[in-house]
């Protein structure tokens, strides 16, 4: 770390490019961004100097706002903070290598245009190194808090959770002690929560079941985490928009392929019932054999979800 550079930035980010409303002062979204990017680098959840938008980040930046920002003033959107950036000098948005304009991406872009046509963000080569040293990242997060917050680490550090993706994964499973509810909130009223929601849909359903398969048991996982197994959908996520972890089983990619096409599907006893348009059944998949289920009841598959799947794609 150089003590110039370090007061480069705090100087840059003193001074970022904000909108201002007459009531709340200066929008907040830049420097959280910041600051869950100091977080996401600490924790070792980025490796390059590329920040993708990621479950991690926008996790991160979510802890970061529940802890900083007043309820009903500002709207909690990554993806601003995230476009807008490149304002300052020390952030590009890149595509395959390449920059991307300012022009391209409009004016109020979503996050799934965001993590569709942009790979992330590339940091100016000395900021970047500078991060990679603790104190530097250390500074400038006590700097963001002191500037833009009038806080200190330990006003903060008392509300943030140690790591936010997990929190976040907690949020999802505890649904399951509410009423289930075929559909779920609008896209566009909760972008950021439903993007979360999604991204770790997969991970809670396939951790409830232990990562193998609710009809063969099968269980198969690489040292880095890769499995067989898939968390699949009960009612399809197109149509609901319901990543509740009752409305998903974790199933082998053979099975995973066979539900959603209708071959079979579970009772309210979760049974396996099997199509009679299927030939060879026996070798796929047993008739009233009982499906594997979470150690725990209630995160089972709602059995509104299973009706739903009876009805609209095992008897079609």
């Amino acid at each position: 770390m150089t003590l110039d550079t370090l007061q480069k930035y705090m100087h840059l980010w003193g001074n970022l490019h904000r909108n201002r409303n007459t009531r709340w002062g200066g929008a907040p979204h830049k420097p959280i961004l910041l600051l869950a990017v100091l977080d996401v680098i600490e924790r070792g959840q980025v490796f390059a100097n590329q920040i993708e938008l990621t479950p991690e980040l926008v996790a991160a930046f979510r802890d970061y706002w529940r802890a900083l920002v007043t309820a009903n003033t500002w709207q909690e959107r990554i993806v601003l903070p995230f476009r807008y950036m490149v304002q300052e000098g020390f952030w590009e948005l890149v595509k395959d290598g390449i920059p991307i304009s300012k022009q391209a991406l409009g004016t109020q872009p979503t996050i799934r245009q965001m993590t569709t046509e942009v790979d992330g963000a590339r940091l100016a080569p000395d900021l970047w190194a500078l991060l990679q040293d603790r104190t530097a990242r250390n500074t400038l997060r006590l700097f963001l808090l002191s500037h833009y917050f009038s806080r200190g680490i330990a006003d903060v550090q008392p509300i943030l959770h140690t790591n936010p993706i997990d929190y976040e994964a907690e949020r999802l499973k505890a649904e399951a002690q509410s009423r289930f509810r075929p559909r779920h909130i609008r896209e566009d009223r909760d972008e950021t929560g439903v993007y979360i929601r999604h991204a770790l849909f997969p991970k809670v359903v396939k951790s409830l079941y232990n990562h193998a398969c609710a009809v063969c048991r099968l269980t198969v996982q690489t040292d880095a985490g890769s499995s067989l197994v898939d968390a699949a959908h009960i009612m399809p996520f197109g149509l609901f928009h319901n990543d509740d972890p009752r409305n998903g089983i974790a199933f082998c990619k053979n099975h995973h392929w066979g539900f959603d096409a209708g071959w079979f599907t579970a009772d309210a006893d979760y049974r396996i019932l099997v199509s009679p348009h299927l030939h060879n059944a026996p070798s796929y998949l047993t008739a009233g054999a009982m499906l594997l289920l979470p150690a725990q009841h209630e995160y089972a598959p709602a059995s509104e979800a299973l009706s739903w799947h009876q009805q609209n794609v095992y008897r079609k």
